[in-house]
């Protein structure tokens, strides 16, 4: 097992997952038909978003493991910090929609 590979892979998939969560979250806030589709997939919106997450995570860390590019420590570095901006980003994003959510601002 290649272990550079498998945690830049790692690191790129959980970037992609935080992007789907972020989207998903937002977009399900705003449109009652998919909120609805996501209770009616596994009785609530929030276990849907998670199943979805972890496929998610899953099948890019596997697609991006099996490929054939090649890793390096620096590009272990600049994922890594990647990864914790878009962690970031993301707390920042939700946290703000639902405060102006919950302050009625859209």
């Amino acid at each position: 097992m290649n272990r550079l590979k498998l945690i830049i892979s790692s690191a790129y998939a959980a970037i992609l997952t935080i992007i789907f969560v972020v989207v998903i979250t937002i977009w399900a806030e705003l449109s009652a038909p998919l909120k609805d589709w996501l209770k009616n997939f596994s009785g609530h919106h929030w276990t849907s978003k998670s199943i979805f997450s972890v496929i998610l995570y899953a099948v890019v860390a596997a697609i991006l493991y099996l490929s054939p590019y090649t890793e390096s420590d620096d590009r272990l570095e600049r994922i890594l910090g990647f990864l914790l901006v878009f962690t970031a980003l993301g707390t920042i994003l939700i946290t703000a929609f639902y405060t102006g959510h919950q302050l009625n601002l859209f």
